[in-house]
């Protein structure tokens, strides 16, 4: 059901242009689709491998839809992680983040993906779980608190006495920033542009500006009416013709 109203408010803005097909796409056809597992691990390696375009839906960065008829999806290009947009529009969904702590708590929060994240991509994140509390206690003696994807303690219980979060993909990093605690990511984290990407850098990870990070990714979610109207297509299409023009540049 959720699928079905995603990709029919698309197909609706595209202008003729998008049409909602259950299963498969035209071979060598661009195409949108939502979530990781199933007729996306089907899809999307084959894309890959051909060099064809493709965009991935997920739950939004801020307010996520999670499923339901209201809140925002992201939408990111040839990939998982959003593309950083150093001139997107400062004025949607502005939102006053905390200031970075600069007295913050003792422990370090290890927030583990979803088993199934990247999959399609070739990732594999029981292999990245297994060896990261090691890696981590390599560079700092702080305590480390266990959080499972889908875990039922409040967020900012966890946070609250934090000195950094550590993950590889998850969103978490996204809440983390907004409440002014820095996190050390891997770079295809939503955060990554205003996180650390180096475990030696726990100690003293960066904290930098966050409001251009903020607005490339408020650039790239969207709600249902957004995508009805077309301008989620917009957005869209204009995310793919910057990638194109890097391409283009770098031969």
């Amino acid at each position: 059901m959720k699928t079905r109203r995603i990709m029919a408010a698309l197909e609706q803005g595209s202008g003729g242009r998008g049409k909602l097909i259950l299963g498969a796409p035209p071979v060598g056809e661009p195409f949108v689709v939502w979530g990781q597992r199933w007729l996306s691990e089907t899809i999307v390696p084959p894309a890959v491998r051909a060099g064809i375009d493709w965009w991935h839906v997920d739950n939004g960065f801020y307010w996520p839809a999670n499923g339901r008829p209201t809140g925002y999806y992201a939408i990111t290009f040839r990939g998982l992680s959003p593309a950083f947009i150093t001139d997107a529009d400062r004025t949607r969904l502005p939102f006053r983040m905390a200031e970075w702590r600069q007295r913050r708590g003792d422990h370090v929060l290890l927030a583990l993906p979803g088993m199934h994240y990247g999959r399609m991509l070739g990732a594999d994140m029981a292999a990245w779980c297994r060896t990261i509390a090691e890696r981590i206690a390599a560079h700092t003696d702080r305590p480390i608190l266990l959080r499972e994807k889908g875990c039922i303690r409040p967020l900012a219980h966890d946070l609250a006495r934090a000195f950094v979060v550590v993950t590889h993909s998850s969103k978490v990093a996204v809440d983390a920033v907004v409440a002014g605690v820095p996190a050390n990511v891997e770079p295809s984290n939503p955060a990554a542009p205003v996180c650390s990407t180096d475990l030696a850098e726990i100690e003293a990870p960066k904290m930098p500006e966050r409001n251009a990070w903020w607005a490339s990714l408020m650039a790239q979610q969207f709600t249902l009416d957004e995508m009805r109207s077309g301008f989620a297509f917009r957005a869209m299409s204009g995310v793919k013709d910057r990638f194109d023009g890097l391409c283009s540049a770098a031969l």
